[in-house]
């Protein structure tokens, strides 16, 4: 999904979760977008994973393309599950140092 197509979405699709997920053992951040109906994308670029140095480059995309909330989630390295999640409100950043 190209960040054009997750601003379309987000303005249509109210249902849908959008996460900015870090791998436990990586420091590289991702944005993953999942409807109701269980179809998940991951944010790319020209056909290319987007991938984040940090959260705040994660969050300043979803910004731009007008998402108010997100999951912030750390998933485990070996089954891919979530290990922990949290909610934020994008804007409230000191929220978001104590969520990974």
């Amino acid at each position: 999904m190209e960040l054009h197509q997750l601003e379309n979405a987000a303005s249509h699709h109210h249902e849908m979760e959008v996460r900015v997920v870090r791998n436990t053992l990586s420091h590289i951040y991702q944005i993953e977008c999942e409807t109701l109906s269980g179809d998940r994308q991951k944010l790319s670029r020209r056909g290319k994973p987007c991938l984040f140095r940090s959260i705040d480059e994660a969050i300043d995309q979803l910004m731009v393309a007008g998402i108010r909330h997100a999951w912030i989630v750390r998933q485990s390295e070996e089954d891919g599950s979530d290990s922990s999640r949290r909610l934020v409100q994008l804007g409230s950043l000191p929220e978001l140092a104590i969520a990974i």
